[in-house]
């Protein structure tokens, strides 16, 4: 009897080395993917820290201005990208995942090349007829500079996430946050901070990306010379995912700018500083989404959606006891918080803290749970969603100004984030309650036949 349970537990061990040795690697490259955005949450707050505590709340304005121009390029940028490479990364052979890679790196140069020139044009064009002055355009020109190095580090950043090699990332990025710290702290020294802190994060991401091209050529290289369009290609897909992404960042960063237009300048560094003591949980959860959105989507061809979606409110969950807890710390030291750290005790800054603990809340669980109707390619219905809690966040954000001030402004974000929230697990239990986990799979970018 024991000759036939020799096969059949040699396979059962197999079967259990092998998932083990799955859930192993997941760990491995989910801890790096953490340990990375720990590290850049780390280096934007010494930045936002070292600019509040040594630069005039007039500079400091100004970088958050500039760098929020930065963040939407960098989303759009990762809206259009990061859904076709999660989708066919892993269904290609190598010289298919080269041409992907090297097509869509070429197809990014070229755009990033004529919306940068472009935009050099129209400063200088500015400037010569007097329209904004000298600080202005060398602000907006180094904004263009570092945005277009930083597009670069930012795609080759996905790659790697989606060859799975989150321990290349971490270590650039330690290599990145190290210099942009140093060159801020450098910018301190001189009468614009603004303008040199922005130069300095462009340099620290040219340095970063040389990095990252080297990891990227030892672990799989792509093609460079005559490399395939594939604009055509993946536009379909990733169209809604960027024009999502740009709503999302027109009441999640760009009311900044409504702030500026209509209190002031000073205004936007309030806003800032209180959002920085929240910054790492934040990121945190933003962060991973460079690696999350690959993994829904073979879980979701693996699994289905209902298995899916359980595992996303489990991380949701996760994120939301670590927010909770680190913003109970932070509400019991905050008078040493503002005193000692930030040196500065904005207008209704306790008001103004809560509002931005609610924000993270909503945020960190909206950000994971949209992930099933990423992962499912219902780009548009996303889109379409965050049209409607962008619209009705800026206008609460406008109204809520003129009658309550810089608090006003963040109690119109969290109406947009809540209403959105609603929406995505409203479309979400839509697309898993109806259908059976397997048919739920076949919506995923990537064919059901590739898992098992």
């Amino acid at each position: 009897m024991s000759g036939p349970r020799g096969p059949v537990a040699s396979v059962a061990r197999t079967h259990a080395d092998s998932v083990h040795s799955r859930r192993v690697v997941f760990a491995r490259m989910f801890s790096n993917a953490v340990l990375s955005q720990a590290l850049l949450s780390a280096a934007n707050f010494a930045v936002g820290l070292i600019l509040i505590r040594r630069s005039s709340d007039l500079q400091y304005g100004a970088y958050i201005l500039a760098s929020g121009a930065t963040l939407l390029v960098v989303s759009l940028q990762n809206a259009f990208c990061s859904p076709p490479l999660a989708a066919r990364m892993g269904r290609l052979d190598v010289q298919g995942r080269a041409d992907l890679i090297g097509g869509l790196r070429s197809a990014m140069h070229a755009v990033t090349r004529v919306f940068a020139a472009g935009g050099g044009v129209i400063v200088l064009a500015l400037w010569a007829l007097q329209l904004i002055d000298g600080h202005a355009a060398a602000l907006v020109s180094a904004t263009l500079a570092a945005s277009y190095a930083v597009l670069n580090r930012e795609y080759l950043r996905l790659v790697l996430f989606a060859h799975r090699r989150a321990q290349d990332v971490l270590r650039t990025d330690v290599l990145f946050g190290t210099a942009m710290v140093a060159g801020v702290a450098l910018a301190t020294f001189t009468t614009s901070a603004a303008v040199v802190a922005i130069t300095m994060l462009g340099l620290a991401a040219m340095g970063s990306s040389y990095a990252l091209v080297a990891a990227l050529r030892r672990h799989e290289p792509w093609t460079e010379a005559q490399a395939p369009p594939v604009l055509r290609q993946i536009a379909p897909l990733a169209a809604w995912s960027t024009a999502g992404a740009a709503i999302h960042w027109s009441f999640s960063q760009g009311y900044i700018y409504l702030v500026a237009g209509t209190l002031d300048v000073a205004a936007v560094a309030a806003i800032a500083a209180t959002r920085l003591l929240l910054m790492p949980v934040n990121l945190l959860s933003t962060g991973i989404g460079s690696l999350m959105l690959p993994l829904a989507s073979t879980w979701l061809q693996l699994h289905g959606a209902a298995l899916l979606l359980r595992r996303l409110v489990l991380m949701a969950s996760g994120l939301v006891l670590i927010t909770l807890a680190y913003f109970g710390v932070l509400w019991l030291a905050r008078d040493w918080v503002f005193a000692v750290v930030l040196r500065k005790a904005p207008a209704q800054r306790d008001l103004l803290l809560l509002l931005w603990g609610g924000l993270c809340l909503v945020m960190v669980v909206r950000d994971q749970l949209g992930y099933l109707l990423a992962a499912q390619g219902r780009f548009q219905v996303r889109t379409l969603l965050t049209l409607a809690a962008a619209v009705l966040a800026l206008t609460a954000s406008y109204v809520g100004m003129l009658r309550w001030g810089v608090s006003g402004a963040l109690i119109g974000l969290l109406v947009g984030e809540m209403v959105n929230l609603c929406g995505i697990v409203v479309f979400s239990l839509r697309r898993v309650r109806p259908q059976p986990a397997a048919s739920g799979a076949s919506l995923s970018p990537a064919p059901a036949s590739d898992g098992s």
